[in-house]
């Protein structure tokens, strides 16, 4: 997760990374990203319906603005941002979300990213035919490493 905004009285605006998760799943991902986005959500203006401060009686019966936060629980909440979320990083396409606030943005962004797979490590010995198995005639049954993950920095 990524904030951008801009420092006071000096007109530059400066990226700030709030959170990174790695992973090898793109439903993971899209899971940390929605609970990131309902924590920056909580820490901006805690969701007065789920306090356990509020009290019943505080409760006003007013429209709700549209605000950050407010934008940040939709997102996160709304089964067809989900739903088109998924479908996004399940083709192998990055997911970027910017959510304005005032004097700056959110931005909650998953993107997959290259792993080497085990072959091409240099450090890895070279394949002489011998088994690696400390123990003669068994094999491991690891299943192969895979070739790619997903790497989710969000705000």
């Amino acid at each position: 997760m990524l904030a951008e905004g801009e420092v006071c009285g000096t007109r530059e605006t400066v990226p700030y990374v709030l959170g990174t998760f790695q992973t090898i799943s793109p439903k993971l991902a899209l899971r940390w990203l929605r609970s990131e986005a309902e924590r920056i959500a909580d820490r901006l203006y805690p969701d007065p319906e789920r306090s356990a401060w509020v009290m019943p009686w505080m409760r006003l019966d007013t429209v709700p603005v549209p605000d950050c936060s407010a934008e940040l629980r939709f997102w996160a909440e709304d089964p067809e941002e989900h739903q088109a979320a998924r479908d996004q990083l399940k083709e192998g396409a990055p997911l970027s979300v910017v959510i304005p606030d005032s004097g700056c943005r959110y931005i909650l962004t998953v993107w997959p990213v290259a792993v080497p797979s085990p072959e091409s490590s240099a450090t890895l010995p070279a394949d002489d035919g011998q088994p690696t198995s400390p123990r003669p005639r068994h094999t491991s049954h690891r299943k192969p490493r895979r070739t790619s993950g997903w790497l989710v920095p969000f705000l």
